[in-house]
Parts: structure tokens; C-alpha cells; sequence
């Protein structure tokens, strides 16, 4: 396919993310072709390619039979590349890439997915480094990627822009050599956790946020488990990039072979001033994409408009899709948008240590992550995961969470139901006095729990033969109520609900005679039975019977019937009399 005129080519792209990142294993027609999306290949869901796509042979073995089929499935569908992990893969697959006319790229073993899915779509969006020039030794803006370039050229050494948290977000480009923990630092989107120590270690980022100035970092050197194969982390120029004293990220420039120039600091000085720009408008720009995304999720949750935030969120296909409905103990009411707010955050970034991918907005009390992994059409693997999250989530907080998950949808237009469901769980967990439920297991009391709604609110529910036993007990201080319920919870097992009640199976055979002769009630009536049964079952619709008077009659349910029905499950109908 040719590229069109200013369209994004593969060759581009492959410029754009730098020398050792990718790479080509094989490019029979060129790599001068149209490059579209990431996409991640998935062989139980499916995937949809589109022409120009980049596929990312996601958890496929080089040498597997499945590899030939990635390959086939992409010449079909019109894209352009498939990118394996493997460091020498099979010849046989270099031909079949070749006879197809598919580029075939690798990665180092080990590479993160997630982050080099994050990084093609980033390097697809930088503009050509020509775009910014420099005028007397000044930088001009321009997007990040290229400002990066435009300080290598100038500085003289291969430039990365990091935010606070040391993440990536631009890198040069320009041929520059470039260390073991660099090439660490692109491929993984943010420093590696042990350089990141190490410079802690060494003072560097407290001496880099509390000066304006320009610092420089010695050679490091870290030894691993072979002390023969210690890994250099080479000299570096590093200086933080402010805007009215905010400190908003930080530039670094790594010494290659020889000293970087006397003229380096100098420029690293006027680039910081350029890149505050950049990072403001950065940061406002991701506020918004964020904000955009998070309504569209918001409304999707709650079944409105699904097909547009379907096809913005990018949720195609059958991947099985679940709701995690995380609650707080408690919400800060001086700021519980921002705690809220805190909580996607941190479940967001949890979700990514797992590697799974996942959505995640707050509405109302809730925090809501929906998870997109084939994990969530297995109870048990999603309720471990959901549990990891919580756990983690908890310490971080250092505060109760509570977590309902709801059922797996394969339509992402379903959602809305899976969140009513971890939703439902919510609520019977704040009855029960639990932290975490699956739907799966308390359909059960979901069902109760919405009965009790319904018949709370309908007064034609509320009334009946129950009323009259109820003002009996009120007024002559008995217990038919209590013996009524030890009947029904034993299943109408006599000796049980005797038991249950510590009285004698004669003695609950003689009240049962006198609470079909005072309500009316037959027992041997099934449909008279189970409308009994949830009168006096539900909590609220208990204490919602009445009498003729003004006073609310609760019917009385001990402690020992409770207890009693509970222990037994025995089979039996009205007829166990």
C-alpha cells in the first residue's frame, strides 16, 4: 500500500520511536507504506485489523504454528506489520512474512505489552522533527517528541522528557548512543524501579526539585547477580522544568563517548523554558482527553448512548467485559470529588500492575473499574484479581472498601447491567456487614433485597392475614408472629421449629392451630404459604405491617427461631403437621 501524502508511514513511525526499541526482521515491499493503530492480537475474542494496522502478536510463539496464522490473518485484513517477542525467530516465519508481504518486526523478550502498545500510538501521533527548528541556539515549539530532538541536536547528547513521576513522555531520536538504562527507560514508558532507587540513593532527584539549576549525574554503576555483568548507567545533564515555580517534569541528556560541550548547560536552560509550554499544555490537553473519556464511560455505565462511547472507549469485539464496584468506607465531605477521584486513580494503576486493562470512573459513592481481559468469564480468577485490587487499594487508602462485582457481558452495551448488579451486591453487602460479594454467589439475597423494595412500596403486598396476627401479639402478648416464622424457615418441619424454640412439638402444634383459627392463614395453601413467608421474612416489610391504630407493629422474630431456621434445611410442607 503506498503512502498517501502527509499519511504517517511505518518508516516513520519506526524513526519516530529511535534505534533500539524495534526491530525489522523483514520488509520485502519497503517499509514506505501507510501505518495505522496498534491493535493486540487476541485468538479467543478476535480482533479487528484495518488497513495499515500494526498487530501485536500478544502471548504468540514465534515458532508456533499460530505465529504462520497472525501473519495470514494480517496480510487478509491489510495490515501492515506484526510485532513478535523473540530475539532470533525461526527462519521459516521470516519467509512466510516476506511470501506475504507483511513487515515483521521483534522486541526484546520480556518487553511490556501494555507499554509498547502505549508508545506506538504516542510515536504515531509525534510530528516530524523538521516541524521544530531553532533559531540561535533557542529551541521553537513544537510537539514533544520533537522538542526532544531539537535539544539532542542542540545539547548534544540523546534527550528524554520526563514527567514527575518519571514517567516518558518524549524521547530523541537522532543516533545519539544510548545506555543499557535508557534503551530500559524507553521500551518500559518510565525509569526502571532499581535506576530509580539508585538515584534516589545518590541524592539526584533531591538536589534536581529543590534547584532551578542545571545538575549534573556521575557515572553509576549497578552490579546484578553476576558481578561480571555490572550495568553502567552513563554520566547525564538533568533540570527540572517549572512554570511559576510548579515543578512540572524534568529534562535529561545523556553523555555519550565523549564530554558533552561547555555550550550544553547553557541550552539545556533555554530548552526548559520551552518545554514548560510543552507540559502545560500537555497536562491540559490529558485533562481533557481524560475528562471526554470519563463521560463517555459515565454514560455507558448507565446505558445511555452506548454506541458512541463504544466505538470512543475502542471496546469492539466479544472480549468479556465485568464491573468492579468499589465503595468506601468513607468519603472525605470537605472534597469527595477529589477523593473520589484519588480512588480511580490508584485502582487504575493497581489494575495495570496485574497487566490487565481496565476502565475506571466514579459515580455517585462508587468507584466503578470495568476489567477487558478474558479473566472475567472465570469466577474464581476474577474474583482473585478483584481481590488483590481491593487489598491493595485498602492499604493504600488505609481505609474500609467494599466491593461488589457483577456478572460478565460479552456486549459492551450490557455494562449498565453488570453495574446494577455490582451494585445490588453493594447493598446486600451493607445489610450483611461484608466487604466483598459476587453476584454469581448472592442472587439469592439480590432477589430478597429487591422484593423488599417492591413490597415496602406496594401497600397490597404489605396487607393481608399477617396484619391480624400481628395486633394479636401486640395486644395479648403472645407469639404467634415468632412461631409463624420458626414454621415456615423449618420448611414446615414441626420438631425443628419446636426445637428452634425451645418449647415442645405439641405444645407448637396446639399455636399452630390457633394461628390458622385467629388469621385465616392456610398453610397448606402453597401461594398463601410463600406470600406469608416473605411478609414476615423481609426486615423492612416487618416493620412496615400495621394495625387500624397509629403505631408500627414490627413482628417479632427471636434470635432462637433465627438461629433455629438457619441450622436446619429439612424438606416438608404444611402437611409435616
Amino acid at each position: 500500500m503506498p503512502a498517501t501524502a502527509g499519511a504517517s508511514t511505518l518508516a516513520g513511525l519506526l524513526d519516530a520511536l529511535g534505534s533500539g526499541v524495534i526491530d525489522v526482521l523483514t520488509a520485502s515491499h519497503g517499509l514506505d507504506t501507510a501505518v495505522g493503530e496498534p491493535v493486540v492480537f487476541d485468538a479467543v475474542a478476535g480482533m479487528t485489523i484495518a488497513n495499515g494496522d500494526v498487530v501485536l502478536a500478544v502471548g504468540v510463539d514465534p515458532e508456533s504454528a499460530q505465529a504462520f496464522d497472525v501473519v495470514e490473518a494480517t496480510r487478509q485484513a491489510g495490515g501492515v506489520a506484526v510485532v513478535f517477542q523473540a530475539e532470533v525467530p525461526p527462519a521459516s516465519l521470516v519467509r512466510a512474512g516476506e511470501s506475504a508481504g507483511v513487515v515483521l518486526l521483534a522486541v526484546p523478550l520480556g518487553t511490556a505489552w501494555g507499554q509498547l502498545f502505549t508508545l506506538l500510538r504516542t510515536a504515531r501521533g509525534a510530528r516530524a522533527p523538521s516541524e521544530v527548528g531553532h533559531r540561535d541556539g533557542t529551541p521553537q515549539v513544537g510537539d514533544l517528541f520533537s522538542l526532544a530532538n531539537a535539544i539532542a541536536s542542540i545539547v548534544g547528547g540523546a534527550t528524554t522528557i520526563e514527567d514527575l513521576q518519571s514517567n516518558v513522555l518524549a524521547y530523541s531520536n537522532l543516533g545519539h548512543p544510548i545506555d543499557k538504562p535508557r534503551q530500559d527507560t524507553i521500551l518500559g514508558r518510565r525509569v526502571p524501579h532499581d535506576w530509580s532507587a539508585a538515584l534516589v540513593e545518590a541524592g539526584v532527584f533531591r538536589e534536581l526539585y529543590r534547584t532551578d539549576d542545571v545538575v549534573r549525574i556521575p557515572t553509576l554503576t549497578r552490579a546484578g547477580d553476576d558481578p561480571e555483568q555490572a550495568v553502567e548507567y552513563r554520566p547525564r545533564l538533568a533540570i527540572t522544568v517549572r512554570a511559576g515555580g510548579e515543578a512540572l517534569g524534568s529534562i535529561w541528556v545523556m553523555e555519550g563517548p565523549g564530554a558533552l560541550p561547555e555550550s550544553a548547560e547553557d541550552g539545556l536552560r533555554a530548552a526548559a523554558q520551552i518545554a514548560a509550554m510543552h507540559l502545560l499544555h500537555h497536562r491540559a490537553s490529558t485533562d481533557m482527553e481524560r475528562l471526554r473519556r470519563t463521560e463517555l464511560l459515565r454514560t455507558l455505565l448507565e446505558g445511555d448512548r452506548p454506541g458512541q462511547a463504544i466505538a470512543a472507549l475502542r471496546m469492539f469485539g466479544k472480549t468479556p467485559l465485568a464491573v468492579l464496584a468499589f465503595e468506601p468506607a468513607f468519603v472525605d465531605e470537605d472534597e469527595p470529588e477529589l477523593e473520589l477521584e484519588r480512588l480511580v486513580d490508584l485502582l487504575t494503576l493497581q489494575a495495570k500492575v496485574f497487566r490487565r486493562h481496565a476502565h475506571a470512573v466514579w459515580i455517585g459513592s462508587a468507584v466503578y473499574v470495568v476489567l477487558r481481559t478474558s479473566d472475567v468469564a472465570d469466577r474464581t480468577r476474577l474474583r482473585s484479581l478483584a481481590e488483590d485490587l481491593r487489598r491493595r487499594t485498602e492499604r493504600s487508602t488505609k481505609r474500609g472498601i467494599k466491593l461488589g462485582i457483577g456478572s460478565a457481558v460479552d456486549d459492551p452495551r450490557e455494562l449498565h447491567r453488570s453495574r446494577a448488579e455490582a451494585d445490588q451486591v453493594l447493598t446486600v453487602l451493607r445489610r450483611n456487614g461484608e466487604n466483598i460479594g459476587d453476584v454469581d454467589e448472592l442472587r439469592g439475597a439480590i432477589a430478597l433485597a429487591r422484593l423488599e423494595e417492591l413490597m415496602a412500596d406496594e401497600p397490597l403486598l404489605r396487607a393481608g392475614k399477617v396484619a391480624a396476627l400481628v395486633e394479636h401479639d401486640a395486644k395479648h402478648h403472645t407469639s404467634h408472629v415468632t412461631t409463624l416464622l420458626a414454621y415456615l424457615d423449618s420448611f414446615g418441619d414441626v420438631v425443628a421449629a419446636a426445637a428452634s424454640m425451645n418449647i415442645h412439638r405439641n405444645t407448637f402444634r396446639y399455636r399452630l392451630g390457633r394461628i390458622a383459627e385467629l388469621s385465616g392463614i392456610d398453610l397448606d395453601n402453597p401461594d398463601e404459604r410463600l406470600i406469608t413467608h416473605l411478609q414476615l421474612r423481609l426486615p423492612a416489610l416487618s416493620g412496615a405491617v400495621t394495625t387500624d391504630g397509629d403505631d408500627r407493629l414490627c413482628a417479632p422474630t427471636t434470635a432462637g427461631a433465627a438461629s433455629g431456621s438457619r441450622g436446619r434445611s429439612r424438606a416438608g410442607g404444611a402437611g409435616a403437621r
